[in-house]
C-alpha cells in the first residue's frame, strides 16, 4: 500500500449508499469481503421484481473493492427502474388511483 491511501469502512459505506440514491433506493446493496488476507469482494443487488414477488439478485461486480466500487458506478449509471404493474395501470387510467381511507365518525354523547 505504498504512496495510495487505504479507505475506510465509511467511505465504501457513502460509495454505496450513493449508489443506492441513484437508483431510487430500490433494493439493496450487499458487499461481501474475504477473510483470507487479500482485498477480494463482490457486490450484488438485492430487489424485487414484483412487489408480491420474492427478492432476486443481481451480480454487481467482484475482484478488489476499488474494481467492485468502479463496477457499482458502471451498474449505478445503467440502472434502468420499470415501473410496476400497478403504475402502468394508473398512467393508462386502467387502474384508479387508491381511495381515501374511510373516515370514522365517533357519535358524541
Amino acid at each position: 500500500m505504498r504512496g495510495r491511501k487505504a479507505m475506510t469502512i465509511e467511505e465504501v459505506q457513502a460509495r454505496i449508499r450513493a449508489a443506492h440514491a441513484r437508483i431510487g433506493h430500490e433494493g439493496r446493496f450487499a458487499l461481501t469481503l474475504t477473510l483470507n488476507g487479500a482485498e477480494d469482494c463482490y457486490i450484488t443487488h438485492w430487489y424485487r421484481p414484483d412487489p408480491h414477488a420474492f427478492e432476486d439478485c443481481r451480480a454487481v461486480g467482484s475482484g478488489t473493492i476499488k474494481e467492485c466500487l468502479a463496477a457499482l458506478d458502471r451498474y449505478a449509471a445503467a440502472y434502468r427502474r420499470r415501473p410496476t404493474q400497478e403504475e402502468v395501470g394508473r398512467t393508462l387510467g386502467i387502474v384508479p388511483d387508491a381511495p381515501e381511507p374511510p373516515r370514522f365518525l365517533i357519535a358524541a354523547e
